[in-house]
């Protein structure tokens, strides 16, 4: 009795980190963006499973605090959000459109998302995901730091992008993932302003 009630007590005081969700917040949107059905507001936390929409002609910048990173999505993007067990394991899976992701420093937990054909683990980072659900393909475009760019397939098939390259897998690309790519200034600068 006496060991089952130390047990309580060691549960009791556990760090919660370890049971802890993903969090993230609105830093700014325009437009029509949706969350699980419903139009979000300044004050919409992403604190449960769904679905976020966000429309034609519509942006959304949202904050996780986790990762201590902004996450940028385009219009006419989506991205499902399933929570785990694991705060280590991401609960973000881009399906479609473009986001951008900024590091902001230092985090709590290593960043990292999915796609339906990717993975990718964030090491300080600004980089830009195209992902088109009708070709099933991905695209990364790395400004700074570097992205563990991994095949979900085939977790052999692997890549790191660093500053100013760029990877694609799937689709008109390849089933596999194929050579980085440098990317010229002009064409850096192109890619940014696509999603800034």
């Amino acid at each position: 009795m006496r060991t089952l009630a130390y047990v309580v007590i060691f549960l009791l005081i556990l760090p919660s980190t370890s049971f802890a969700n993903i969090s993230a917040s609105v830093v700014s949107f325009k437009g029509e963006v949706l969350y699980n059905g419903q139009q979000i507001t300044k004050d919409t936390k992403f604190l449960e499973d769904g679905l976020i929409e966000v429309n034609a002609s519509s942006y959304l910048k949202i904050l996780v605090e986790e990762y201590n990173s902004e996450f940028s999505l385009g219009p006419k993007s989506s991205m499902r959000v399933n929570f785990k067990k694991d705060i280590n394991n991401s609960p973000y899976t881009f399906i479609n459109g473009l986001l951008r992701w900024v590091t902001k420093g230092k985090s709590k937990v290593k960043g990292f998302i999915r796609t339906d054909s990717s993975s990718l683990a964030v090491r300080g980072t600004d980089f830009l995901i195209v992902v088109s659900e009708l070709l099933g393909e991905t695209e990364v475009y790395c400004f700074s730091g570097q992205v563990l760019f991994q095949n979900r397939k085939d977790r052999n098939d692997k890549g790191l992008i660093k500053k100013n390259d760029w990877g694609g897998i799937g689709g008109r690309f390849s089933p596999k993932l194929g050579k980085l790519v440098p990317m010229s200034e002009k064409q850096i600068k192109h890619v940014k302003s696509l999603l800034e």
